[in-house]
Order: C-alpha cells, then structure tokens, then sequence
C-alpha cells in the first residue's frame, strides 16, 4: 500500500511542480509539512507522532501562545499574495513574524528591495512552502518573511497598524533528529491540529525522504490530510 502510494505521489509531482524563477529554485530551502486533526484518525499526540514514525523520543519540548493579526500590506506587493503576522510568546520572551505568501515566486524586483517592517536587526527568510494533501497532492506556496526575538513583551511597530484576528491559540512543540512536531489547540473550543515538518532543500530526492520516511507512514496510520495551512486554521478557529 505505501508503494502504491509513493508511485502516485511521484507521478502527481512530475506533472504538477511549478516552474521556478531566478528567486527560487531547484535546491533552495524549503520546509516539507503535513497536517491534521486528531479526532479525524491518526496520532493524537506529539509522543505519538514520535513513536509511529520511529524518532528517537524526545524531552525537548517548548509550549507557546500564539495570536494572529492583520497588517497593512506592503503598496507593491503582488496580487494574490496574503499577508500574515504572528505573535508567539513563552514567558516574557516574544517572537513577532511577517510573511507574504503565495502560489507563485515573489518578482525579483520586490525581494530585491524589500525592507522588513520589523527592523534592521530581524532575520529574513525566503523559501517554498511544500505540503503533502489529501490524495497524494503535494502543494507549493512561496513565502518571504522575517522576524524578531526579544527577552521582553514587544508589539508590532504602530505604522503597520496591527489588528488581532482569529481565537486564541497554544502550540506544543517537540523536536527530535531533523523533525518538528507541533500541536496546536484553539481556543475556546479546544479544537486540535498536529503538524509534522522538516526543513531540508526544494529537489525530488529530499521530497522523496520525507513522503517515504513522514508522509506515508502518517498516512498509512490513518491520518487525514488537511488542505489549510496553520495560520488559515488559527485564524478560521478550524472551524
């Protein structure tokens, strides 16, 4: 059943990966993801998550509280290109990010001049957005993005006139070899959502490792893939 499912996955992958631009390409970074609701089948927990896929357990764990807000957009930013800023804070520490996604590469022009909103001193990322769907599809998105840590409550700078949106939200996040497990309850109704994601390079053979060694294993254990990302989920309260 896994060697049917890896064929069609790889005969899907042929026919359906975007063609790239001068800013992403073939063996850029990317992060592999794949995501769902417990209750719908499939492990239930991080530690699950862990022993279904044979990781080595794990104590390295950290819990956050994560809150979603709305932005103004950059005047140049393409169409089709959503804005999203996230708050994560452990403590007094506080993690503020802002990423611009899409289905298609950012143009050279708007990375090449782009400055971050948050400063000078935060950390830009540019990568694809790789997960694995409901009938071995596999969808692309690009994401530019940047963010800043502190030791103390920080707030978005007020010319970006953040607004907070969506439910309250914890994610508990475990780590083990190359592998980050998250999960994610939603406030007030308490509904979940796991998602499991490695961070490696856009080419077939690290999409192949992580559909035979992540993907099908969740999938053979009865998982059902979700279509939304995180950040869609959190703002829509998985509702």
């Amino acid at each position: 059943m896994s060697i049917k499912f890896s064929q069609i996955l790889s005969s899907i992958l042929l026919s359906t990966l975007l063609p790239f631009s001068n800013a992403i390409a073939a063996d850029d970074a990317a992060e592999f993801a794949i995501r769902w609701n417990p209750r719908d089948g499939g492990p239930k927990t991080g530690t699950e998550v862990i022993q279904q896929l044979q990781l080595p357990p794990t104590d390295d764990t950290e819990q956050y509280k994560v809150s979603y807000f709305s932005v103004a957009a950059p005047v140049d930013l393409p169409s089709g290109y959503s804005v999203i800023a996230r708050q994560r804070t452990k403590g007094k520490k506080t993690q503020l990010t802002i990423k611009y996604r899409g289905a298609t590469p950012l143009p050279d022009t708007f990375v090449d001049t782009w400055q971050c909103p948050l400063g000078v001193d935060a950390k830009i990322k540019y990568e694809v957005d790789i997960a694995f769907l409901p009938n071995a599809e596999v969808k692309k998105a690009y994401s530019l993005s940047c963010s800043i840590k502190t030791k103390e409550d920080i707030a978005f700078p007020s010319e970006l006139n953040a607004k907070p949106v969506g439910c309250e939200s914890k994610m508990l996040r475990y780590e083990s070899d190359d592998i980050k497990i998250e999960e994610w309850t939603f406030y007030p109704d308490e509904e979940k959502l796991i998602e499991v994601s490695k961070s490696a390079r856009d080419n077939k053979h690290d999409l192949d490792e992580f559909n035979t060694n992540v993907a099908s294993r969740l999938i053979l254990s009865g998982i059902n893939p979700l279509i939304s990302s995180k950040s869609a989920a959190s703002i829509d309260c998985v509702k």
